[in-house]
């Protein structure tokens, strides 16, 4: 496996297994939503992501405002 399938392992295992065992232990979905909203945040985080690619959208030309609707 290579290193962003093992990322994706470690970020699943660390949102799911607390979510479960509250879903589990406590038989309430009132506690099971802020535990995978907690464990969401963290998972998001837990990996430096500087190799991430910034991918930016650029639409028109190089004079800024490309349509007028005052014709």
């Amino acid at each position: 496996m290579g290193k962003k399938n093992i990322q994706l392992v470690i970020r699943m295992l660390v949102i799911l297994m607390p979510t479960y065992t509250v879903a589990y232990l406590t038989n309430a979905m009132i506690y099971t939503m802020p535990m995978l909203a907690a464990c969401t945040l963290l998972a998001a985080n837990l990996f430096d992501d500087s190799e991430t690619e910034i991918r930016v959208d650029e639409d028109g030309g190089g004079d800024g405002d490309a349509g007028s609707l005052d014709s």
